[in-house]
């Protein structure tokens, strides 16, 4: 099942499309999330802390759209452009895991696909059926 179809061309100059996410049996695959909403706001220019949270923000509405939460996040990868936004992307991204801390990946990349986009944070989530224990 894939959901929240999005047009390239909304961002880059490429055309196409792809889905925010895609449900493959109990594995949530998500596309990257940005700083931007994912009903097209842009992204708070040169706050990277701000692009974070509304990246974490996306990534939970999708979670609720295929029927999970943040606790079914297994890993996290999360691109940003500079070193300098560690900290702060990293704040946000505790604030909003705390203990259940996904394995994780940090990128340090010399861009994204808008120049206005300071961080990424790719999510893949397992989503428990009717039935099974979430184990801590």
């Amino acid at each position: 099942m894939s959901f929240q179809k999005f047009h390239t061309t909304q961002v880059t100059a490429g055309e196409g499309s792809y889905s925010q996410g895609l449900l493959a049996g109990r594995t949530l695959y998500l596309a990257g999330q940005t700083g931007e909403g994912l009903d097209g706001t842009p992204p708070a220019p040169g706050d990277a802390a701000s692009q974070a949270r509304q990246a974490c923000e996306n990534i939970r509405q999708l979670l609720e759209e295929a029927g999970g939460d943040l606790s079914h996040v297994v890993k996290l990868t999360n691109y940003i452009t500079d070193r300098a936004y560690r900290k702060p992307v990293y704040a946000v991204i505790a604030e909003y895991f705390g203990p259940h801390a996904p394995a994780s990946t940090g990128v340090i990349v010399d861009g994204l696909a808008s120049e206005d986009f300071l961080v990424e944070i790719d999510a893949t989530a397992y989503i428990p059926g009717t039935g099974e224990i979430n184990e801590d």
